[in-house]
Parts: C-alpha cells; sequence; structure tokens
C-alpha cells in the first residue's frame, strides 16, 4: 500500500530575481513499510521535502498525498492535528520538554488529543527502545542516546503512517548513533513502521532498503537495496 505520493513538487523561496528553487519537480512513491534514506549535501533540498511531507511546509507547486491525505487542502489547523496523528517527526534536537517526566513526553501528543494510551502498545514501544525503566526521569537526567530513545518513542506513540527522521544521529557520537539506527531499525520491522530518515552520513544511509540522492532539488538517484 502505498503511504507517501509526490507528483511534480516544486518549492520556491523568495520572488522576483530572489528566487530560491529548493524542489524542482520530485516525483515519490514509498510504500507501508519501506525503510527509505534521502540524502545528499547540505542544500540539496532533502530537509524541504521532509518538511513538506510532515505539512510544516507546503510546496509551490504539485500534489502531495500521506496515507491517502491530499495535504494542500489542509489548512494551519487541519495540518497540525494531521501531523500529530499521522506524521512522527524526529529531529537532531530532542525537543523534550525539560520539565515533564520522559512518560508525559512520550504521551504528550495523546493527551493533546485527551486520548488515553494503549498500554500494551505503550510497553511494547518503550521495551523496544530500551527506555522503560527511565520513565519517570526527567530529560536533562538522560544520555543524548537515551532522549534520542524518548524523542522517537513520542513520535511513534499515535501509531502514525509515517516516521520522518531529520538527522536523528546528528548530535550522537558513534557509539549511540548506532544504537538509535537500531532502533529505528527495530521498530521498521517490529511495529512496520513506515520510516524516511533524512542524513548526509553515508553509513547511516546504507542501512536503509532504499537510498534516495537529492541534488540540487531533484531526485538524481533511486536504489533499492533489499
Amino acid at each position: 500500500m502505498e503511504i507517501v505520493k509526490c507528483e511534480g513538487v516544486r518549492k520556491v523561496y523568495g520572488s522576483g530575481g530572489n528566487q530560491v528553487t529548493a524542489l524542482d519537480g520530485i516525483d515519490l512513491s514509498v510504500s507501508r513499510g519501506e525503510f527509505v534514506a534521502v540524502t545528499g549535501t547540505s542544500g540539496s533540498g532533502k530537509s524541504t521535502l521532509l518538511h513538506i511531507l510532515g505539512s510544516v511546509d507546503k510546496p509551490t507547486e504539485g500534489r502531495v498525498l500521506i496515507d491517502g491525505t491530499d495535504l494542500l487542502g489542509l489548512n494551519q489547523t487541519e495540518a497540525a492535528i494531521f501531523r500529530r496523528r499521522k506524521v512522527g517527526l524526529v529531529y537532531q534536537f530532542y525537543n523534550l520538554i525539560p520539565t515533564l517526566t520522559v512518560r508525559k513526553n512520550i504521551l504528550m501528543p495523546l493527551a493533546l488529543d485527551k486520548k488515553k494510551p494503549g498500554q500494551e502498545y505503550f510497553e511494547k514501544v518503550v521495551n523496544s527502545l530500551g527506555i522503560a525503566d527511565r520513565l519517570e526521569a526527567l530529560p536533562n537526567q538522560l544520555s543524548g542516546g537515551q532522549q534520542q530513545r524518548a524523542a522517537i518513542a513520542r513520535s511513534l506513540i499515535f501509531r502514525p503512517a509515517l516516521l520522518l527522521a531529520d538527522e536523528p544521529t546528528g548530535n550522537l557520537d558513534q557509539k549511540n548513533s548506532r544504537e538509535i539506527i537500531d532502533m529505528l531499525r527495530l521498530s521498521n520491522r517490529n511495529l512496520d513502521q513506515t520510516i524516511l530518515l533524512v542524513t548526509h552520513d553515508e553509513k547511516v544511509a546504507l542501512e536503509a532498503d532504499r537510498i534516495i540522492t537529492v541534488e540540487d532539488g531533484r531526485i538524481v538517484s533511486d536504489e533499492r537495496r533489499r
């Protein structure tokens, strides 16, 4: 089943002689359960693509569907709700709320929707990510790797159609980077989670099932590895 579909997506910033084309005719399809890495140099357009897929930004032209929803038809409030329910976002910096425990940080998306967590799924997520014993700690009591695991757990708690990860290992040392990629791979396999990961690290990209390379706002390579 197709989770992501982009048709002729362009993104232009500025106007007149100051225009910058970040994306220039992106066509992309991602199926449920795929683990996809998007690579490219700084300024290639890969992060812009991720922001558009996450409904954080809108394309200048083209069509974007996530799990059958046309993102262009959403207003700002609808986009925020869609993002919370359908798209998990993981960033280089963890964006955990410092005054809340790990448990409350993870459950925040559900709390905003006034929903109670399914205990079995919650336990499966925190056990899979190895943070079940840190749920009552505050973020500043965790290592960088543990904070990123908590951020991943938060992104998974709503069972999103798509998990978007923007340089999730960029702020971590080699050991923690390895662990986070292993955790993403585990969620991909055990939870059947569709993952699109943006990275400039070739070693990280090689962990994916499929590697898409973006240059000057265009897809120049799309390699299925397994």
